[in-house]
């Protein structure tokens, strides 16, 4: 007995040592893959100490050609083990691909001499007897070498992987995969590239010495196989949710603490379903397969437990194959906190429904009574026109006769006259302010003769204001401007009537109107700008003088709605128009009117939809 063969009989022994320890373990995933690994691992070191005992040339080449099954089975077996115990299981199937190349491979070998594939030429490394052989490789030799060497960096990088995501504890186990198949294959890539031989020899087959000790290190002392099982009950055991493990009869053979927790008084193992008080709601888990298939989707149950009614959504996860089920788990998934929240939800959402229903019958009854006060408005308008016009008529015809009969009557029918066309101009607002809120409502598209529009607007105020008169600047004025004639005639009394209220007696106030250029490229626009010598607005007041039935803080006693301004507003911006204000308190104000002169401005132009919203057109 030689020092190389006694060395590779001991590695011999530790392999199947290790083969023997780890079938005695509980399953561990890829254990058939280990154990062909070990297998195969064994059988090549005992090929290479036969080669080692024997001394004839052709006995050793013998021994060599038949290491060739575990020397391909070895490194196979061993990825299929890593894949299997990091990622999961592999089918069966996945063994033939070691096993097939690796036959193949032994028959190439013993079948050398008809082809010179795996060994060109064979020679003693000296003239001593049972000196070791040297070889010298041929074609499927190097090919079968690539194979086994990505097996083996496939193998590297399953466990780097598997190091990467694993926890810091459980770290050593994956490191010890990388020492034990690190070992051998240092050794064969020394040995295949010339640069390293352990006693004339392949050092391959004694590094299985090394990586038996490695195996039975992580074996006894870091409980290798027993992680993945002592993983898994921890994980059992942290789930917060109750989980049950069922055999075919419906005896509960394994349950965590949340599941325990939900029988008092008697331990649930060993026992079935229908004799835990409380779980019998759980009876459909495991009822015979006549009763049609089990529903896939999780089913909502209420148990009773100690603590009251809680509401579980119970998962039924088979166990076994289709043809032949052992069991079944369950998952129970405790809803209660969520059934609850959606109860008050529900409640929450019936009782705003419920109000959203009130506050609709309440609106359609507001908008009713506000459709029949705009009605009675609108009606009252119109009859209080007809009696206004013939006072105004009779009016005329007193003034006419007191001119020559009573003059010290003039005054009081100028007064009567004045108050009438207040009056009627108040009347023509309402009905303006009807007509726009109308959903019907639809523009006039007329072509307004626009000096005599603003010539009668400001007679009929100067005649309506005693003691103010109203100067007029049309030397720029467009002969015709596209718009609703009646509505921009009702602007332009309102910004006369507006602007000679609140001027003092005696000081005039100027209509000037001319054309200028649009905001748009080639565009023209009318403008028209009435200003007096009045009280003036305070400054922090200037932007809400549009606003519907605002008034500013010094009118005093001036009589007015603050409804004037506001419908000045609405009508520009129905023509694609605008008015702005220019004020100075003590001095007086100054409003401009800007509308489009072209007929299709009135559609092309942007409408301010939060003007006319803010206003109160519907």
């Amino acid at each position: 007995m030689s020092v190389p063969s006694v060395l590779l009989l001991v590695a011999v022994v530790a392999t199947l040592w290790t083969a023997w320890r780890s079938w005695a373990l509980p399953p561990f995933p890829g254990r058939v893959n280990f154990m062909l690994m070990q297998l195969s691992a064994a059988w090549w070191t005992t090929a290479a100490a036969l080669e080692t005992l024997v001394a004839a040339p052709a006995d050793k080449l013998f021994w060599a050609e038949m290491a060739w099954i575990g020397i391909v089975g070895a490194p196979s077996f061993w990825t299929l083990f890593i894949w299997s115990y990091i990622k999961g299981e592999l089918p069966g199937r996945w063994r033939l691909v070691p096993t097939v190349v690796g036959l193949a491979t032994w028959a190439a070998a013993m079948t050398n001499e008809a082809h010179h594939l795996m060994y060109v030429a064979v020679q003693p490394v000296d003239d001593q007897p049972g000196a070791a052989l040297l070889y010298r490789h041929g074609l499927w030799f190097f090919a079968i070498t690539i194979y086994l060497y990505a097996f083996m960096l496939l193998s590297i990088i399953v466990t780097a992987s598997g190091i990467h995501r694993a926890a810091p504890a459980y770290r050593a186990h994956y490191l010890g995969f990388l020492v034990a198949m690190a070992v051998p294959w240092v050794a064969n890539v020394g040995y295949v590239t010339g640069n390293a031989t352990l006693f004339d020899f392949d050092p391959t087959p004694f590094s299985f010495l090394v990586m038996g000790a490695v195996f039975y290190w992580l074996i006894t002392r870091r409980r290798l196989f027993d992680l993945l099982p002592v993983a898994r009950d921890a994980l059992l055991d942290a789930v917060p949710d109750p989980v049950l493990v069922l055999d075919a009869d419906g005896t509960v053979v394994e349950a965590n603490p949340a599941a325990r927790a939900l029988v008092i008084g008697r331990a649930p193992i060993g026992r079935r379903l229908a004799e835990l008080p409380g779980l019998d709601a759980l009876a459909w888990a495991h009822g015979s397969s006549d009763a049609g298939p089990y529903p896939a989707a999780p089913q909502p149950i209420t148990l009773e437990t100690g603590g009251g009614l809680r509401s579980f959504e119970a998962t039924r996860v088979p166990l076994g194959a289709s043809a032949r089920m052992v069991g079944c788990l369950l998952l129970l998934r405790d809803v209660t906190h969520r059934r609850r929240a959606e109860a008050r939800l529900e409640d929450t959402v019936r009782r705003l429904d419920t109000a959203r229903r009130e506050a609709e019958e309440r609106l359609a009854a507001e908008q009713e009574a506000k459709r029949a006060l705009n009605g009675f408005l609108s009606m009252a308008a119109h009859e209080f026109k007809t009696p206004l016009a013939i006072i105004d008529g009779a009016a005329q015809l007193l003034l006419l006769d007191a001119e020559v009969k009573a003059p010290n009557m003039l005054p009081r029918l100028e007064k009567i006259r004045r108050a009438v066309r207040r009056q009627v101009n108040i009347l023509e607002t309402c009905l303006a302010d009807d007509r726009l809120n109308d959903p019907a409502f639809a523009l006039r598209r007329d072509s307004v003769d626009l000096p005599a529009l603003l010539r009668t607007a400001a007679a009929a105020q100067s005649d309506a204001a005693a003691g103010r008169r109203v100067e007029l600047d049309l030397a720029d004025c467009p002969e015709r401007v596209a718009g609703d004639g009646p509505l921009l005639e009702l602007c332009v009394h309102n910004l006369l009537n507006n602007a000679l209220k609140y001027s003092s007696p005696g000081t005039p106030v100027r209509l000037r109107a001319w054309t200028e250029c649009g905001a748009g490229q080639g565009t023209e626009q009318f403008a028209l700008s009435v200003g007096d010598h009045g009280i003036g607005i305070p400054a922090d007041q200037l932007d809400r003088v549009f606003d519907r039935f605002f008034r500013a803080s010094n009118t005093g006693t001036a009589a007015g709605s603050g409804v004037g301004l506001n419908m000045v507003r609405r009508i520009a911006a129905l023509h694609g128009g605008s008015v702005t204000a220019d004020s100075r308190l003590g001095e007086g104000s100054v409003f401009t009117l800007r509308l489009p002169l072209c007929d299709g401005a009135m559609a092309e132009l942007p409408v301010d939809e939060s003007v006319i919203a803010s206003s109160g057109i519907a």
